[in-house]
């Protein structure tokens, strides 16, 4: 003898389609998570690039004032750019003669770089000119950078 099929005791619930809530919870939480920690490491490096940039501009701006007043023939201007070391040794006059004869073409700021030691704020920018680089030492002196070297 067979017996009918037992209707009145229903398998198990079929498995949703999908993730479940926590899965899914949990999946936008570690993106969430994901994305402020890059967005951090992305402004963060944007707010030290601009730290950088901003501290060695002054140190930068001296030495291409210095270069431009010196190819333009403002030898004056290029003069009082100069630290009080090198103005001591020589006058205005003798660097004007100086530097007249020496004319500069073309040039490009390709590095500066600033350290404070002790209180002492100096630095060093390099420039290219015609294939040559040039590094002119550059000094904080009375709260204003000067040109130290030439």
């Amino acid at each position: 003898m067979t017996y009918p099929p037992n209707y009145g005791m229903p398998g198990p619930p079929p498995k949703p389609r999908g993730l479940n809530k926590t899965t899914r919870t949990l999946i936008i939480v570690a993106a969430v998570v994901t994305l402020l920690c890059c967005g951090g490491v992305a402004g963060g490096g944007f707010w030290i690039f601009r730290t950088v940039q901003t501290s060695t501009a002054p140190a930068r701006d001296v030495v291409s004032g210095y270069l431009e007043d010196t190819r333009s023939g403002d030898y004056p201007a290029a003069y009082e750019r100069l630290c009080e070391r090198l103005r001591g040794e020589m006058t205005e006059e003798q660097f004007t003669r100086q530097r007249s004869a020496e004319p500069l073409g073309e040039y490009r700021i390709t590095n500066t770089s600033v350290r404070t030691v002790n209180g002492t704020s100096t630095g060093e920018v390099t420039v290219s000119t015609g294939g040559d680089n040039r590094v002119f030492q550059v000094v904080k002196e009375n709260g204003a950078w000067k040109v130290c070297s030439q």
